[in-house]
């Protein structure tokens, strides 16, 4: 029995630590709107504290919870 609970302990965990806050992304260019996909994580928060360069300019980023 007890390793039945440890069996599922560890599944909690694994499925706990496997949940990412991730969310679309797009900015607004010159000709509108550019998708620029799903980050998660570290990468989204970057994005959003950082923005997202093309070449020379730093746009900055919108994204949304889906």
């Amino acid at each position: 029995m007890k390793s039945v609970k440890t069996i599922l302990a560890i599944g909690v965990v694994i499925m706990a630590s496997a949940c990412e806050k991730c969310q679309e992304c797009h900015y607004e260019g010159v000709s509108g709107e550019v998708e620029i996909g799903e980050y998660c994580g570290d990468d989204l928060k970057n994005l959003e504290d950082n923005g997202y360069t093309v070449g020379d300019t730093v746009y900055t980023a919108h994204c949304e919870e889906h």
